[in-house]
């Protein structure tokens, strides 16, 4: 690798519009999730806003029927260990590229010294009682009679977790409030369960990665999945010539060489730019370690907040320039957005746009939107 070009930080934040479909919308949910390397998922809207923001007309029911009836997507455990949504068909792939770790559960049965042979008997049991139920929740094993403890069913997965690291399990549809798994082969069955070598899916990730969410360092790679850095520049030096390396305001990065010519266009005036109300844990936001090219020093505390949270997020420029929220007002919902600064009248128009977009996305009217100071 060699450093070939010289950007600014402008022209790396459109390019990452771009390739997130938030200049040019996506075909369809199905090709929007697979080219951003899946959708967190651990609060399901905030899932579809994700979706609704790459793919027009995407609404909140379409994309539960595409997860529980059609089954094209699947919410399962990825990346840093939380929920996501993945194409059925990239479920290999997936399952692969972890399964060269062992899950939380595991890692506390080795510590305690836990007899591992019992502990693969159980986790053998429960994927057999798995296989012969549609699907099964943390009720259902309370009263299946196994010897399970309260870490196996622990809201975070508990024992499930170790059948989806596994490639047996994925979420199914919820039933009154209680997640609920099923398995593979039943919720599936015609998929081609056809997994590759973990080092080759990492490595395929890490291209994907990079196609979307570049140009990035090593530790935005290593961040993104929940990785070490080791393990991403391993990845990164067996894609070879197919990453080259780019200067973002004189910081060094990667990106794939296939993509420098269209990194070197030049980012676009400001009315050019698309102005985007991101949803919670909005996909873009998860690429980058360092989010000083994203918002500034004395607002970053507002958006990432305590436990992991990310508020939603008023975009302009390709820079948060504030955050935002709905509330369910009767059938409709109220949207309030909090700018940073005052905004322009090309950028609330465009505001009011969006939110009408989202109350579509959740099928119900705008029944207000609401500016806090400043305007």
């Amino acid at each position: 690798m060699s450093t070939s070009l010289t950007i600014t930080a402008a022209q790396a934040r459109w390019f990452r519009l771009r390739q997130h479909g938030l200049v040019t919308p996506f075909a369809d949910a199905l090709t929007a999730t697979a080219a951003i390397g899946g959708v967190q998922a651990q609060i399901m809207p905030a899932a579809g806003l994700a979706l609704a923001n790459r793919v027009v007309g995407l609404r909140a029911a379409d994309l539960e029927r595409l997860i529980f009836t059609e089954r094209q997507l699947i919410k399962t455990w990825g990346q840093r260990g939380t929920l996501h949504l993945y194409t059925s068909i990239d479920w290999p792939l997936i399952y692969a590229a972890q399964s060269d770790l062992r899950t939380y559960w595991e890692r506390v049965a080795t510590k305690r010294g836990d007899d591992l042979t019992e502990y693969n008997q159980l986790v053998a049991q429960l994927a057999e009682l798995l296989r012969a139920n549609e699907a099964l929740g943390r009720s259902d094993l309370r009263a299946s009679g196994l010897p399970l403890t309260e870490d196996h069913l622990s809201g975070w997965g508990g024992i499930f977790a170790v059948l989806v690291r596994r490639g047996l399990a994925c979420h199914a549809a919820p039933r009154n409030g209680e997640a609920r798994m099923a398995h593979r082969e039943r919720w599936l069955p015609d998929l081609a369960w056809n997994p590759p070598d973990a080092e080759l899916a990492n490595q395929e990730l890490a291209r994907r990665y990079l196609a979307a969410y570049g140009p990035a360092t090593l530790q935005d790679l290593a961040y993104w999945r929940g990785r070490s850095q080791a393990e991403a520049r391993r990845w990164v030096a067996a894609l070879g010539a197919a990453v080259t390396d780019v200067r973002v305001d004189d910081v060094p990065m990667l990106t794939l060489a296939a993509h420098t010519e269209a990194l070197a266009h030049p980012a676009p005036t400001a009315d050019g730019w698309p102005v985007l109300l991101l949803g919670r844990f909005e996909p873009l936001l998860l690429g980058q370690r360092n989010k000083a090219d994203l918002i500034d020093a004395a607002h970053y505390k507002q958006i990432w907040r305590p436990a992991g949270h990310i508020e939603a997020t008023l975009l302009v420029r390709g820079r948060i320039a504030g955050s935002w929220r709905y509330d369910w007002r009767g059938s409709g919902i109220v949207i309030t957005v909090n700018p940073f600064r005052p905004l322009t009248k090309t950028v609330r128009r465009a505001v009011e746009r969006r939110a009408a977009a989202v109350a579509a996305h959740f099928g119900v009217p705008l029944a207000e939107l609401v500016w806090n100071a400043p305007l």
